[in-house]
This record gives structure tokens, sequence and C-alpha cells, in this order.
């Protein structure tokens, strides 16, 4: 008994629960946009001139953060729309989205914002971030609808917007590290998250220690030896 009573007069702190340390990035928007030319301009600093048709790819990048190392699942998903299965898939197990279109393409766009009302139907929790990129900027405006895009985009939807050429690797950091910024930003909120469920948790098991000591007396007192004289 004495034992029991001591094992328990020390209140062990809950376990630290580990932050989530993988996050998935998909990439996303209609065919020949240069979503896999981005993906390899900021993995490989390369760029291909060729187009090749991408049914689905996954790349990985590592990123630091204070003592922390976060790995970053890059999703290059299919343009085209014959796979809305694997869009949907995409969608759900997706953490941050990057919607690419391009300024040589006025259509594009529209897929863009298609894909961004799909996100936000499927991912109703809202623990999500989005980047829209106007990509192709070497090959100028040639819709005449960049201003009205970026507006819409930063007025209306309230979300980040970056323009960038995969071909000569303008702004393709600063994509990513928008993406970095956020995913740090939910790393210090699931950490203050776990913090306060730690703090509120202790209470209650010193409680719950207290009351086993204070237990452990009474059944005690109630406990006789009797001997009987011959």
């Amino acid at each position: 008994m004495m034992e029991y009573l001591k094992n328990h007069e020390q209140v062990m702190p809950l376990p630290r629960q580990p932050v989530s340390q993988n996050y998935r990035v998909v990439v996303m928007g209609t065919a020949g946009v240069g979503k896999s030319s981005i993906i390899n301009q900021f993995i490989h600093n390369k760029f291909t001139e060729n187009h090749i048709e991408t049914i689905e790819e996954l790349h990985r990048h590592s990123m630091k953060f204070e003592t922390m190392s976060v790995e970053i699942d890059i999703l290059d998903t299919s343009g085209s729309h014959e796979f809305p299965a694997m869009r949907k898939l995409a969608i759900a197990t997706g953490d941050a989205f990057v919607l690419v279109y391009s300024v040589a393409n006025e259509e594009s766009f529209e897929i863009v914002k298609s894909l961004r009302n799909e996100i936000k139907e499927h991912k109703q929790n809202g623990k999500y971030s989005i980047v829209v990129v106007a990509n192709k900027t070497d090959l100028g405006d040639q819709t005449g609808e960049h201003a009205v895009n970026e507006s819409v985009v930063c007025m209306d939807w309230e979300e980040k917007f970056v323009t960038t050429s995969a071909k000569t690797g303008e702004n393709i950091d600063c994509v990513f590290q928008l993406l970095e910024n956020q995913i740090k930003e939910r790393i210090k909120l699931e950490e203050k998250r776990h913090s306060f469920i730690r703090r509120i948790s202790m209470p209650v098991m010193r409680l719950a220690a207290k009351s086993e000591r204070q237990k452990t007396p009474l059944l005690k007192s109630k406990a006789r030896t009797h001997s009987v004289d011959s």
C-alpha cells in the first residue's frame, strides 16, 4: 500500500503530443500552365521546354523550423479533368494548394476559379492555405486581364497571389516561401493548443491523485487485528 501511495504522490505530466511533421502541398491547374515546371524550377533549378502531360507525381522537400525538420510533400496533379476521383483525393489530403494559371491563357484562370470553389466545398473545416500563381510572365500579359485577376484573388477571395516565370525562375521561391510561412504559423498554433491541453489537464490529475491519498487512510482505519486469549 505504501508503494501504491508513493507512486500516486508524483503527478506525471501528460506526454507531449508530437506536432505533425508532414504537410502536403497540392499543385493544381489546367494542362500546359507550367505546374511541373514550377516544381522542377523550385527543387532542381532547371526548366524543360518540352511539355509532358503529368498524371500525378509526388516530390519531397525538407524545411527547417527552429529545431524541427518538416517534410513537405509536393503533389503535382494532372491538368486533365478525366480524373475527378484523383482530384477529389488530392483535395482531401492537401494542407495547402498552389493554383496555377497562365497569363497567356485566360481560360486557365477560369479553371482556377473552379478549383478554388471545389476546394472550399470539400475543405469546409478551413484548415488549408491557397496561393494563386500567374505563370509565364516571360510571355507578357497576352490577355490584358492580369490586373483584374490579381484584384479578384487578393480583394474578393483574400488569397495570396504571385506572378512567376518557370522559364526564368522569377518569383518561384516566393511561392514556396509563402507556403512555408503559413506552415510555420500552423505549427505554432498546434504547439499552443497542445500546451493549453497539458495545462488544463494537470489540475485534474493532481485532484485525482489527492483523492486517492485521502481514500487510503480511511480504508486502513477500518482494518482491525483481533487477538483471542487462550
